[in-house]
């Protein structure tokens, strides 16, 4: 009997030990925070804006480099001067991307069409340290009246103004316009398709009242 009842108080000491065990397990779990697994992250494209478009405009402008010889002669009765001049320029020409525009835009479908004004001449100038003066030849009486020196300056300062008008004359080329275009469409297109997007571009017409 005396058997039994130790064993009942054993089995009853037991219980209360392993309840609190558990509770206290329970204790420190509750203030353990869950392990979570981390949502994945979605990026999604904001598309493209005209203020990334405007960041492509060096690489929208178009440089060409004008090289031509010059033969200016200067004739009077008794004589005359020849001068040669070797004549370097630069031309610039570029679109103006303040002026962009999206004629549509599908961002479910990451394509748009993108307006762009006419390319422009930004600037035509003679390079004058590279713009050579190959000689000077006089010839007649010129060679030995006096004044001659005069005649050298006037048959060089009448090169330089025909080599200025000639670089000017380079830039209103039509081909250097369509090749401004040509080099506009490929870097824009380009840019955004390595974002993903299929951009078109389509030229302004230059007859466009402003403001339609």
């Amino acid at each position: 009997m005396r058997r039994a009842v130790k064993w009942i108080v054993f089995l009853t000491v037991s219980l209360l030990a392993a309840s609190a065990v558990i509770i206290g397990l329970g204790a420190v779990l509750a203030r353990v925070s869950p392990v979570r697994t981390p949502a994945a992250t979605r990026v999604v494209s904001a598309g493209p804006t005209i203020e990334r478009v405007r960041e492509l405009s060096a690489l929208t402008t178009l440089r060409v480099d004008v090289a031509d010889a010059f033969v200016t002669e200067l004739r009077g009765r008794t004589g005359g001067t020849t001068a040669v001049l070797v004549v370097r320029g630069e031309v610039v020409i570029g679109v103006d991307l303040a002026g962009a525009r999206f004629g549509s835009l599908d961002r479910e479908g990451r394509s748009a069409v993108l307006l762009l004004p006419q390319p422009r001449v930004q600037f035509a100038r003679l390079d004058h340290e590279r713009t050579k003066l190959v000689g000077i030849w006089p010839g007649g009486l010129w060679t030995i009246v006096p004044g001659g020196r005069d005649a050298d300056a006037a048959a060089v300062n009448a090169g330089y103004r025909e080599a200025q008008r000639a670089v000017a004359a380079a830039a209103d080329d039509p081909e250097l316009a369509g090749r401004a275009r040509r080099q506009a469409q490929v870097v824009l297109r380009a840019f955004f398709a390595a974002l993903g997007w299929d951009v078109q571009v389509r030229w302004e017409d230059e007859t466009r009242t402003p403001g339609m």
